[in-house]
């Protein structure tokens, strides 16, 4: 689940950093402030929080 306090453009969750058979159930989304986003991925193990930050980017990313 990603959530956000400030407005986040372009969302994308890149399953092919967590697996190569990987696949996710939605693409881009944008986050408003307080807003939640669950992205479903299948093909692909167990993931932890850190392994999933580096598959999310973003328009915004700094």
């Amino acid at each position: 689940m990603v959530s956000e306090h400030t407005l986040l453009r372009d969302l994308l969750l890149r399953t092919d950093r967590l697996d190569p058979h990987a696949a996710a159930g939605q693409g881009l989304r944008t986050l408003l402030p307080g807003e939640q986003a669950r992205f479903r991925v299948t093909g692909c193990g167990s993931v932890d929080g850190k392994r999933a930050r580096t598959a999310r980017i973003c328009a915004d990313a700094r």
